[in-house]
């Protein structure tokens, strides 16, 4: 037996596998892709909705180090651990409230786990149990942008665990005028949650607002079934500027 194939045996009875790395492969490492559609020398400007505890703003910086990041988070004690864990990132600023369709507050349910902690009641494929419920403040895109003078986004990830429609919904204008380049989100097709979106409603309001699927990244299964994956999308007018 060659020992390439020995060490692949022992990695895959270790539960994992290995694929050769292909330079320039795209719908692989979703930031890669992103890098790939920005302007030269651009300064990425990245709106995290669903901050949890940094994970991503830290993905961001080690991709993008000169990128400048809102970070929005509505539980208080996962938003503690956040500003914890991005306070030597420079340019990162964490937000004590969730991204959604409308400014005010709203309950949201805190899991044991806090990763699946959402404004949605857990179902059958959820994990996790609900420990308590509590009145967040929730802002949107688009109040956020006219307080802050901000006026376009290079990259609007959301990670809301479900929610991330209502976060598109308050981002409405800027979507309508061309101001979001790219959008990279979670899409969950389980019954995770009780009264999710379809990805189908989701996709459609993309389409609708003039963007362009650019991947679907590889799936999370449960029980056999395709459960959870990212999706990576990309405004036109973003799109046909940045590949002249």
């Amino acid at each position: 037996m060659k020992a390439s194939t020995l060490i692949r045996k022992l990695i895959n009875r270790a539960g994992y596998d290995v694929a050769r790395y292909q330079t320039g492969q795209m719908g692989r490492r979703p930031l890669e892709d992103v890098q790939r559609f920005l302007p030269a020398k651009k300064e990425l400007l990245v709106f995290d909705a669903g901050g949890n505890t940094g994970q991503s703003v830290l993905e961001f910086k080690q991709q993008f180090p000169t990128s400048t990041i809102h970070s929005f988070e509505p539980s208080p004690t996962t938003f503690q651990k956040l500003k914890q864990n991005i306070a030597a990132k420079s340019g990162v600023t964490a937000w004590n409230y969730a991204l959604g369709s409308k400014v005010g507050k709203q309950n949201f349910s805190e899991n044991s786990n806090p990763d699946m902690s959402s404004f949605f009641k857990l179902s059958e494929f959820g994990w996790g149990k609900e420990e308590k419920q509590t009145l967040v403040e929730v802002m949107t895109v688009d109040q956020f942008c006219a307080d802050h003078q901000i006026t376009s986004i290079d990259l609007l990830k959301s990670d809301t665990q479900g929610y991330d429609l209502e976060v598109f919904k308050g981002a409405e204008k800027m979507m309508q005028e061309n101001r979001i380049g790219l959008v990279y989100f979670e899409v969950i097709f389980s019954d995770m949650y009780k009264g999710l979106p379809t990805f189908d409603e989701t996709f459609r309001y993309l389409i609708d607002r003039n963007f362009l699927l650019i991947s679907i990244y590889p799936s999370h299964y449960q029980r056999n079934l395709a459960s959870w994956t990212d999706v990576l999308f990309i405004n036109k007018e973003y799109y046909q500027r940045v590949m002249k």
